[in-house]
């Protein structure tokens, strides 16, 4: 399908024609908290035009329905049995953030736009959520990474944070080498930054908990990639291969039988 883009009033109006009124409440207490019953009745009538303009609702036997396409994209939203969220430090003190949702004919991948006023929706395989992952990112393709991991307990990693944010504990640090000086220097070249990505799935009364969560240095060059362990941290240079890799590791085998390429 085509790219989809709804306005968050045209979102709510989904929620509502769908039968999802938890879901279009929550939104309407966010974004028009303070708008009452009639002038809401309003903006969701103004919503229903709009829809029909482009084409994403069909008005038949004075029933206002939503085509096929937009309302498996609702019922995606309502409900995904796996999704992803990867965020990104936008430069200028804000945050980008993307998410995947797994459908029976691929991923939905959902934008947000313009202080998440405006949400993009389109189908991608699973081969193209590594690459518009990795894209995100700004993750290279040619990076050796060979066998250059290395470990940090949850104290190691929080001292050389803490290091960044305050100039003294530079002189409580202590001298790193090789690997772990070259992921250190990342870090400050971004000030200590980091971006995620998380997998997570929704339990039986529709909340969603996470099955894992991976951390990425927050730079446009020799990124690294930082996986959560019981024990601490695994921190190793990054490259499109591995991302590729830690996606279908944490999709289920017989997902990835089903969406990648459409086989």
């Amino acid at each position: 399908m085509d790219k989809i883009s709804l306005s968050i009033e045209e979102l709510i109006y989904c929620f509502y024609s769908e039968g999802f009124f938890e879901q279009g409440n929550a939104l309407k207490q966010v974004y028009f908290g303070d708008l009452d019953d009639e002038k809401m009745d309003l903006l969701l009538q103004i919503s229903t035009r709009s829809l029909l303009s482009k084409s994403l609702v069909s008005y038949k036997n004075h029933k206002f329905t939503l085509v096929e396409e937009l309302a498996d994209i609702i019922a995606t939203l309502n409900y995904s049995d796996q999704s992803i969220k990867v965020s990104r430090h936008d430069g200028e003190g804000g945050e980008k953030a993307v998410s995947y949702h797994l459908t029976g004919n691929g991923f939905i991948q959902h934008s947000l736009f313009y202080d998440e006023q405006i949400h993009v929706f389109s189908i991608v395989t699973l081969n193209e959520v590594s690459e518009l992952v990795s894209d995100f990112y700004y993750i290279q393709n040619d990076r050796e990474t060979g066998t250059n991991g290395f470990s940090l307990s949850q104290q190691e990693f929080e001292v050389m944070i803490d290091s960044l944010e305050d100039n003294s504990a530079l002189f409580e640090l202590p001298k790193y080498e090789g690997t772990k000086n070259n992921f250190y220097e990342s870090l400050k070249e971004s000030n200590g930054l980091l971006n995620t990505m998380l997998f997570f799935e929704f339990n039986e009364v529709k909340e969603p908990e996470a099955t894992n969560l991976v951390l990425f240095t927050n730079n446009q060059a020799n990124n690294w990639m930082i996986e959560k362990r019981e024990e601490g941290f695994y921190v190793k240079p990054c490259n499109r291969e591995m991302v590729k890799t830690l996606i279908e590791n944490s999709i289920e085998v017989k997902v990835k039988e089903t969406v990648s390429d459409g086989k």
